[in-house]
């Protein structure tokens, strides 16, 4: 179960409400900041100035998220974000409120809550290290019908010289909701092969659908179509057979 649905059970039932707090302090959480994040060199620490906001009652906190699609939907337009641990983000922001998923279901921290929860976490050893993102994603096959997708990403493919062939898996990346990673063995420039297609699958998504690109030649999707079968082989040319 994800970081959203553990969280909408949390406020639900009063019961659920460890369950969530010990994942969300063991995942990784969505920050907005002021100016984009540069690169740390080893030994220094990562500079960041998060926004703050205020609710209707004038209190000011600082708003953080479950997934990168929570943070879309509160900011609606591009900003520069970050991601990290969430025991991180709380030991950085101890004397401060913050809210997660604002504007959403979500929950409120008080600084006191905040540091009580520092407290426990140290008393049990639990590291506010963030994790490395690829040890948080997830390859596996597709449990659920794609057809309305891959069957349109067939029509398109068929015109492009440069793909051999195309797998579809589902990614989970920590806490997120599963997206359909699509790998592409291919030749050339990923960029003219990904937007175009992008859009033009667009019509066929379903509200539900998340949608991912990479090429077979980065490791990432090597591992990712492991076992898996190609949804697409391109027909061979005349002179090929």
């Amino acid at each position: 179960m994800n970081l959203d649905d553990l969280l909408k059970e949390a406020i639900a039932i009063p019961e659920k409400r460890s369950l969530f707090l010990q994942t969300l302090i063991k995942s990784d959480v969505y920050v907005i900041c002021r100016n984009p994040v540069k690169p740390r060199k080893d030994g220094e620490p990562i500079q960041m100035e998060l926004i703050t906001t205020q609710n209707p009652d004038g209190d000011v906190f600082i708003p953080f998220f479950t997934s990168f699609r929570s943070l879309q939907q509160f900011a609606k337009r591009y900003v520069n974000c970050y991601k990290l641990n969430c025991l991180r983000l709380f030991d950085l922001i101890q004397s401060a409120s913050a809210v997660l998923n604002p504007n959403s279901y979500g929950k409120e921290f008080s600084s006191q809550e905040i540091k009580s929860i520092l407290m426990i976490a140290r008393n049990l050893n639990i590291p506010a290290i963030s994790m490395n993102e690829e040890e948080t994603i997830e390859y596996r096959p597709l449990n659920r019908d794609i057809t309305h997708l891959t069957r349109t990403a067939c029509k398109y493919l068929s015109k492009q010289p440069n793909v051999d062939r195309a797998f579809a898996v589902e990614m989970v990346r920590g806490c997120e909701k599963p997206q359909v990673l699509f790998v592409f063995d291919m030749m050339g420039n990923t960029r003219k092969l990904f937007f175009p297609l992008s859009k033009y699958m667009a019509s066929s998504m379903k509200s539900s659908d998340s949608l991912c690109f990479l090429s077979l030649e980065q490791e990432a999707a090597k591992k990712a179509i492991k076992g898996v079968s190609p949804f697409y082989v391109r027909k061979k040319r005349f002179f090929e057979k």
